[in-house]
């Protein structure tokens, strides 16, 4: 639980301290995420 707290008490701060960063790591991800469901979950016609 006290992770917990810590992890986000971290992620507040460097989420106000760095919103450019974040912003490209979350697009970032985003894009990498949807590109692995495009290739795995992609069904090809026969």
């Amino acid at each position: 639980m006290f992770t917990l707290i810590v992890g986000l008490a971290i992620g507040i701060y460097v989420g106000y301290k760095y919103p450019q960063q974040v912003d490209q790591a979350t697009d970032f991800t985003k894009k990498t995420i949807n590109d692995i469901k495009n290739k795995f979950g992609k069904k090809e016609a026969p």
